[in-house]
């Protein structure tokens, strides 16, 4: 089996990320848009806790981003990981996915939080609809970054076949 077959369909969404991306940039500004003149969220009951919530997910999603790097780092010399890091294209890819998802929870994790404080203490309260744009603008892109990334990261996990043997061991009990 050569790199290529052992590699399966992780290069391939690796060649599609930089499209998927900008898919998604695309479709977090026309969702922004239409909920700055549409959709005021901060004025539905109980946006609050619909705020905390996002703020969950996002530490959640985050924490969880934390492991699968921790994970993608321990097979690292696998060949499989050194597959993707070995082509430039590739590794420019997965870089730009890895650090973009990080840079979005972030920012989605601390403007969930500004986004609190601007309604608790009533204060921009003409700029509402901007601030929520923004808002769902990172929330959207962050959760699309964010299913990219485990998307990619899962193909990684199952296309790595080191350590597997083929050979079943049997266990029998001695009289």
């Amino acid at each position: 089996m050569n790199i290529n077959q052992l590699s399966g369909g992780c290069v391939e969404w690796l060649k599609t990320s930089n499209v998927l991306l900008f898919v998604f940039i695309g479709v977090s500004v026309i969702i922004s848009c239409i909920v700055y003149f549409y959709c005021p969220f901060y004025k539905l009951t109980g946006f609050d806790k619909g705020l905390e919530g996002v703020l969950l997910f996002s530490s959640i999603s985050l924490g969880f981003y934390g492991a699968c790097l921790s994970v993608i780092a321990s097979i690292f010399h696998t060949k499989i990981v050194q597959t993707i890091m070995k082509e430039k294209d590739e590794k420019k890819e997965f870089s730009i996915v890895v650090f973009s998802t990080l840079i979005t929870g972030f920012i989605t994790v601390f403007s969930t939080i500004s986004y609190r404080v601007i309604l608790a203490s009533n204060v921009l309260l003409e700029q509402l609809d901007l601030v929520n744009a923004i808002w769902i603008f990172f929330v959207v892109l962050f959760v699309s970054m964010n299913v990219l990334f485990i998307l990619i990261s899962f193909l990684i996990f199952l296309n790595n076949n080191e350590g597997k043997t083929e050979k079943v061991i049997v266990p029998t009990l001695k009289n």
